[in-house]
Protein backbone atom coordinates (compact mmCIF):
# COMPACT_ATOMS: atom_id res chain seq x y z
CA UNK A 1 0.00 0.00 0.00
CA UNK A 2 1.43 3.52 -0.37
CA UNK A 3 2.32 6.21 2.10
CA UNK A 4 -0.38 8.10 2.91
CA UNK A 5 -0.05 11.24 1.65
CA UNK A 6 -0.96 14.02 4.51
CA UNK A 7 -1.54 17.77 4.31
CA UNK A 8 -0.73 19.65 7.04
CA UNK A 9 -2.21 23.34 7.69
CA UNK A 10 -0.13 25.73 9.65
CA UNK A 11 3.80 25.53 10.27
CA UNK A 12 4.35 26.81 13.67
CA UNK A 13 5.26 25.19 16.79
CA UNK A 14 2.65 22.11 16.55
CA UNK A 15 3.36 22.07 12.60
CA UNK A 16 6.27 21.84 12.72
CA UNK A 17 6.34 18.77 15.27
CA UNK A 18 4.03 17.15 12.94
CA UNK A 19 6.35 17.31 9.84
CA UNK A 20 8.94 16.02 11.54
CA UNK A 21 7.02 13.29 13.12
CA UNK A 22 5.91 11.99 10.03
CA UNK A 23 9.25 12.18 8.65
CA UNK A 24 10.16 8.70 10.50
CA UNK A 25 7.13 6.81 9.03
CA UNK A 26 7.14 4.76 6.22
CA UNK A 27 3.29 4.92 6.32
CA UNK A 28 2.79 8.53 5.37
CA UNK A 29 4.60 11.16 3.66
CA UNK A 30 4.11 15.10 4.05
CA UNK A 31 3.20 16.07 0.54
CA UNK A 32 1.95 20.00 1.02
CA UNK A 33 1.70 22.63 3.50
CA UNK A 34 -0.36 25.42 3.75
CA UNK A 35 0.75 28.69 5.67
CA UNK A 36 0.22 32.18 5.54
CA UNK A 37 2.93 33.39 6.93
CA UNK A 38 5.91 33.55 3.69
CA UNK A 39 8.33 33.09 6.00
CA UNK A 40 7.44 29.91 7.57
CA UNK A 41 5.92 28.59 4.06
CA UNK A 42 9.30 28.92 2.57
CA UNK A 43 11.36 27.24 5.38
CA UNK A 44 8.62 24.31 5.19
CA UNK A 45 9.00 23.83 1.95
CA UNK A 46 13.06 24.02 2.61
CA UNK A 47 13.27 21.71 5.50
CA UNK A 48 10.47 19.05 3.93
CA UNK A 49 10.81 19.45 0.46
CA UNK A 50 7.05 19.98 -0.27
CA UNK A 51 4.42 21.50 -1.69
CA UNK A 52 3.27 24.61 -0.39
CA UNK A 53 0.26 27.10 -0.05
CA UNK A 54 -0.64 29.86 1.24
CA UNK A 55 -4.23 28.86 2.12
CA UNK A 56 -5.53 25.88 3.13
CA UNK A 57 -8.74 25.81 0.59
CA UNK A 58 -5.81 26.03 -2.70
CA UNK A 59 -4.11 23.12 -1.06
CA UNK A 60 -7.08 21.03 -0.52
CA UNK A 61 -7.96 21.82 -4.34
CA UNK A 62 -4.71 21.60 -5.86
CA UNK A 63 -2.86 18.77 -3.98
CA UNK A 64 -3.75 15.33 -4.14
CA UNK A 65 -3.93 14.67 -0.36
CA UNK A 66 -5.61 11.69 1.49
CA UNK A 67 -5.82 12.90 4.85
CA UNK A 68 -5.69 16.70 6.48
CA UNK A 69 -3.54 17.24 9.52
CA UNK A 70 -4.78 20.90 10.99
CA UNK A 71 -2.50 22.54 13.04
CA UNK A 72 -3.81 26.01 14.06
CA UNK A 73 -4.32 28.07 16.87
CA UNK A 74 -7.32 27.59 18.83
CA UNK A 75 -9.91 29.97 17.66
CA UNK A 76 -9.23 29.14 13.74
CA UNK A 77 -10.56 25.52 13.26
CA UNK A 78 -13.92 26.00 11.98
CA UNK A 79 -12.85 27.20 7.77
CA UNK A 80 -10.26 24.38 7.22
CA UNK A 81 -12.01 21.57 9.52
CA UNK A 82 -15.14 22.26 7.13
CA UNK A 83 -13.35 22.60 3.68
CA UNK A 84 -11.05 19.33 4.92
CA UNK A 85 -14.09 17.72 5.66
CA UNK A 86 -15.61 18.61 2.21
CA UNK A 87 -12.60 17.10 0.67
CA UNK A 88 -13.28 13.99 2.13
CA UNK A 89 -10.14 13.92 3.85
CA UNK A 90 -9.95 12.08 7.34
CA UNK A 91 -8.41 14.98 9.83
CA UNK A 92 -6.14 15.24 12.77
CA UNK A 93 -6.94 18.43 14.70
CA UNK A 94 -5.21 20.42 17.01
CA UNK A 95 -7.07 20.42 20.83
CA UNK A 96 -9.60 22.04 21.68
CA UNK A 97 -11.72 21.20 19.11
CA UNK A 98 -13.67 24.40 18.64
CA UNK A 99 -13.58 27.86 20.81
CA UNK A 100 -17.74 28.40 20.89
CA UNK A 101 -20.50 25.82 20.12
CA UNK A 102 -21.62 27.87 16.67
CA UNK A 103 -17.99 26.49 14.95
CA UNK A 104 -18.38 23.42 16.54
CA UNK A 105 -21.76 22.00 15.63
CA UNK A 106 -21.21 23.49 12.25
CA UNK A 107 -17.82 21.55 12.53
CA UNK A 108 -19.46 18.23 13.56
CA UNK A 109 -22.50 18.56 10.76
CA UNK A 110 -19.70 18.98 7.90
CA UNK A 111 -17.80 16.07 9.67
CA UNK A 112 -21.20 14.27 9.75
CA UNK A 113 -22.34 14.74 6.36
CA UNK A 114 -18.74 14.18 4.88
CA UNK A 115 -18.46 10.54 6.91
CA UNK A 116 -15.06 10.96 7.08
CA UNK A 117 -12.78 10.38 10.62
CA UNK A 118 -11.87 13.08 12.60
CA UNK A 119 -9.43 12.82 15.79
CA UNK A 120 -8.44 15.09 18.22
CA UNK A 121 -4.99 16.04 19.51
CA UNK A 122 -5.60 14.45 23.45
CA UNK A 123 -2.34 13.16 23.06
CA UNK A 124 -1.68 12.32 26.47
CA UNK A 125 -3.87 9.67 25.86
CA UNK A 126 -1.20 7.64 24.80
CA UNK A 127 0.86 8.82 27.83
CA UNK A 128 1.91 5.50 29.87
CA UNK A 129 0.75 6.73 33.51
CA UNK A 130 -2.17 7.88 31.96
CA UNK A 131 -3.27 4.63 30.05
CA UNK A 132 -2.09 2.19 33.00
CA UNK A 133 -4.43 4.53 35.11
CA UNK A 134 -7.20 4.09 32.74
CA UNK A 135 -6.71 0.61 33.25
CA UNK A 136 -6.84 0.47 36.68
CA UNK A 137 -10.23 2.52 37.13
CA UNK A 138 -11.79 0.53 34.46
CA UNK A 139 -10.92 -2.89 36.01
CA UNK A 140 -11.73 -1.88 39.27
CA UNK A 141 -8.89 -1.52 41.31
CA UNK A 142 -9.91 1.68 43.03
CA UNK A 143 -12.81 0.55 43.73
CA UNK A 144 -15.42 3.61 42.88
CA UNK A 145 -13.92 6.83 42.17
CA UNK A 146 -14.79 9.65 44.81
CA UNK A 147 -12.86 12.06 43.64
CA UNK A 148 -10.39 13.53 40.84
CA UNK A 149 -7.92 16.47 40.45
CA UNK A 150 -5.81 17.45 37.91
CA UNK A 151 -3.42 20.78 37.57
CA UNK A 152 -1.59 21.56 34.26
CA UNK A 153 0.29 24.47 34.12
CA UNK A 154 2.57 26.36 31.58
CA UNK A 155 5.71 28.84 32.51
CA UNK A 156 5.05 32.73 31.74
CA UNK A 157 7.29 31.64 28.57
CA UNK A 158 4.41 30.08 26.64
CA UNK A 159 2.33 33.27 27.02
CA UNK A 160 4.74 35.66 26.86
CA UNK A 161 7.11 34.97 24.27
CA UNK A 162 5.68 31.15 22.80
CA UNK A 163 2.27 32.17 21.72
CA UNK A 164 1.51 35.63 19.60
CA UNK A 165 -1.81 34.25 20.36
CA UNK A 166 -2.40 34.28 23.81
CA UNK A 167 -4.66 37.19 24.43
CA UNK A 168 -7.17 34.94 22.36
CA UNK A 169 -7.22 31.87 24.02
CA UNK A 170 -6.89 31.31 27.55
CA UNK A 171 -5.38 28.53 30.13
CA UNK A 172 -8.58 26.62 29.50
CA UNK A 173 -8.97 26.60 25.98
CA UNK A 174 -4.88 25.87 25.92
CA UNK A 175 -4.53 23.33 28.69
CA UNK A 176 -7.71 22.38 30.83
CA UNK A 177 -8.84 20.89 27.87
CA UNK A 178 -5.74 17.84 27.74
CA UNK A 179 -6.91 17.65 31.94
CA UNK A 180 -11.07 17.72 31.31
CA UNK A 181 -10.23 15.10 28.25
CA UNK A 182 -8.30 12.72 30.66
CA UNK A 183 -10.62 12.70 32.92
CA UNK A 184 -13.49 11.82 30.95
CA UNK A 185 -11.43 9.15 29.27
CA UNK A 186 -9.89 7.44 32.27
CA UNK A 187 -12.89 7.47 34.68
CA UNK A 188 -15.70 7.37 32.20
CA UNK A 189 -17.46 10.02 34.16
CA UNK A 190 -19.29 13.13 32.44
CA UNK A 191 -19.34 16.45 33.76
CA UNK A 192 -22.78 18.23 34.36
CA UNK A 193 -22.06 21.33 36.27
CA UNK A 194 -19.34 23.34 36.35
CA UNK A 195 -18.33 26.25 38.30
CA UNK A 196 -15.02 28.61 38.24
CA UNK A 197 -12.92 31.11 38.95
CA UNK A 198 -9.87 32.98 37.26
CA UNK A 199 -7.50 35.82 38.25
CA UNK A 200 -6.52 38.34 35.54
CA UNK A 201 -4.06 40.35 37.12
CA UNK A 202 0.14 39.83 35.58
CA UNK A 203 -0.81 38.99 31.60
CA UNK A 204 -3.13 41.80 31.66
CA UNK A 205 -0.20 43.85 33.05
CA UNK A 206 1.61 43.13 30.25
CA UNK A 207 -0.64 43.63 27.70
CA UNK A 208 -2.06 40.40 27.20
CA UNK A 209 -6.07 40.39 27.69
CA UNK A 210 -6.12 36.56 29.61
CA UNK A 211 -6.72 34.72 32.75
CA UNK A 212 -3.69 33.65 33.99
CA UNK A 213 -5.01 30.91 36.19
CA UNK A 214 -8.63 29.27 35.92
CA UNK A 215 -10.03 26.77 38.49
CA UNK A 216 -12.93 24.58 38.19
CA UNK A 217 -14.90 23.01 40.35
CA UNK A 218 -17.10 20.14 38.53
CA UNK A 219 -19.70 18.10 39.04
CA UNK A 220 -19.93 14.33 37.37
CA UNK A 221 -23.11 12.60 36.13
CA UNK A 222 -22.68 10.16 39.38
CA UNK A 223 -22.83 12.75 41.82
CA UNK A 224 -19.29 12.95 42.72
CA UNK A 225 -16.56 15.99 42.60
CA UNK A 226 -13.34 17.45 40.53
CA UNK A 227 -11.34 19.72 40.70
CA UNK A 228 -9.44 21.31 37.45
CA UNK A 229 -6.87 24.05 37.56
CA UNK A 230 -4.65 25.38 34.61
CA UNK A 231 -2.53 28.34 34.70
CA UNK A 232 0.37 29.95 32.59
CA UNK A 233 2.27 32.66 35.48
CA UNK A 234 4.58 30.03 36.40
CA UNK A 235 8.29 31.91 36.91
CA UNK A 236 10.75 30.55 33.98
CA UNK A 237 12.72 28.65 36.97
CA UNK A 238 10.42 26.18 36.72
CA UNK A 239 12.52 22.79 35.64
CA UNK A 240 10.23 22.43 33.26
CA UNK A 241 8.42 24.16 30.79
CA UNK A 242 4.84 22.41 32.09
CA UNK A 243 3.61 20.97 35.03
CA UNK A 244 1.23 18.20 34.88
CA UNK A 245 -0.30 16.21 38.24
CA UNK A 246 -3.76 14.03 38.91
CA UNK A 247 -4.78 12.29 41.51
CA UNK A 248 -7.81 9.88 41.44
CA UNK A 249 -9.41 8.66 45.12
CA UNK A 250 -11.18 5.49 44.85
CA UNK A 251 -12.95 3.66 47.58
CA UNK A 252 -10.29 1.02 47.68
CA UNK A 253 -7.09 2.92 46.12
CA UNK A 254 -5.71 6.02 44.84
CA UNK A 255 -3.31 6.76 41.89
CA UNK A 256 -0.88 9.98 42.04
CA UNK A 257 0.51 10.87 38.75
CA UNK A 258 3.11 13.41 38.29
CA UNK A 259 4.38 14.46 34.52
CA UNK A 260 6.51 17.24 36.57
CA UNK A 261 10.07 15.39 37.04
CA UNK A 262 10.55 12.76 34.55
CA UNK A 263 13.20 11.06 36.39
CA UNK A 264 16.13 12.95 34.90
CA UNK A 265 18.14 15.83 36.26
CA UNK A 266 21.18 18.26 35.40
CA UNK A 267 22.27 20.57 37.35
CA UNK A 268 25.35 22.70 36.94
CA UNK A 269 27.08 25.84 39.15
CA UNK A 270 23.98 27.97 37.82
CA UNK A 271 20.90 26.21 36.88
CA UNK A 272 18.62 22.63 37.63
CA UNK A 273 16.72 20.89 35.26
CA UNK A 274 14.41 18.21 34.96
CA UNK A 275 14.38 17.87 31.05
CA UNK A 276 11.20 15.88 29.53
CA UNK A 277 12.14 12.28 28.45
CA UNK A 278 8.61 11.03 28.29
CA UNK A 279 9.53 12.73 24.47
CA UNK A 280 12.29 13.15 22.58
CA UNK A 281 14.14 10.21 20.14
CA UNK A 282 15.64 7.03 22.16
CA UNK A 283 18.20 5.22 20.31
CA UNK A 284 17.67 6.99 17.38
CA UNK A 285 14.12 6.58 17.53
CA UNK A 286 11.23 8.51 18.19
CA UNK A 287 8.90 8.10 21.43
CA UNK A 288 5.95 9.78 23.36
CA UNK A 289 2.60 10.40 23.38
CA UNK A 290 2.62 12.71 20.17
CA UNK A 291 4.83 10.59 17.95
CA UNK A 292 2.30 7.69 18.80
CA UNK A 293 -0.67 9.62 18.42
CA UNK A 294 0.22 10.46 15.09
CA UNK A 295 1.32 7.11 14.23
CA UNK A 296 -1.71 5.24 15.19
CA UNK A 297 -3.83 8.14 13.29
CA UNK A 298 -1.63 6.78 10.24
CA UNK A 299 -1.97 3.48 10.86
CA UNK A 300 -6.29 3.82 11.63
CA UNK A 301 -6.50 5.92 8.89
CA UNK A 302 -4.78 3.63 6.64
CA UNK A 303 -6.90 0.81 7.66
CA UNK A 304 -10.64 2.99 7.20
CA UNK A 305 -11.16 2.87 11.02
CA UNK A 306 -11.87 5.94 13.68
CA UNK A 307 -8.69 6.30 15.65
CA UNK A 308 -9.07 6.68 19.36
CA UNK A 309 -9.85 9.98 20.06
CA UNK A 310 -13.39 11.08 18.07
CA UNK A 311 -15.19 14.23 16.90
CA UNK A 312 -17.60 13.17 19.90
CA UNK A 313 -14.54 14.19 22.45
CA UNK A 314 -13.56 16.96 20.88
CA UNK A 315 -17.08 18.21 20.59
CA UNK A 316 -18.36 17.40 24.47
CA UNK A 317 -14.73 18.98 25.56
CA UNK A 318 -15.95 22.08 24.02
CA UNK A 319 -19.38 22.18 26.09
CA UNK A 320 -17.36 21.65 28.74
CA UNK A 321 -15.08 25.01 28.30
CA UNK A 322 -17.30 26.65 26.98
CA UNK A 323 -19.53 26.34 30.32
CA UNK A 324 -16.16 27.33 32.35
CA UNK A 325 -15.81 30.38 30.25
CA UNK A 326 -19.65 31.40 30.95
CA UNK A 327 -19.32 30.48 34.86
CA UNK A 328 -16.41 32.88 34.65
CA UNK A 329 -18.66 35.77 33.42
CA UNK A 330 -21.66 34.97 35.37
CA UNK A 331 -19.84 34.29 38.85
CA UNK A 332 -22.06 30.67 39.35
CA UNK A 333 -22.21 27.87 38.26
CA UNK A 334 -23.28 26.31 34.98
CA UNK A 335 -24.83 23.30 33.48
CA UNK A 336 -23.25 21.59 31.15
Amino acid sequence: MAALRVGLVGFGIMGELYAETIKVFDDATLVAVAEVDEARRAAAGARHDCGVFSSHAEMFERANLDTAIIALPDFMHRAPVIAAAQAGLPILLEKPFATNLEDAQAMMQAIDTAGVACSIEFSNRWGAPFAQARERVRDGQLGDVLSVSADLNDTVFVPMEMLSWAGQSSPAWFLMSHTADLVAWITGKRPTRVFAKGTKQFLAAHGIDTYDVIEALVEYDDGTTGRLTSGWVLPQGFPLIYELKMRIVGTKAAIDIDMSDQNLHFFDHTRLEHPPTSVGVVHGRHVGGIHNMIRDFVLDTRAGVQPMTTVQDGFENTCFLVAVHESLRSNGPVDI
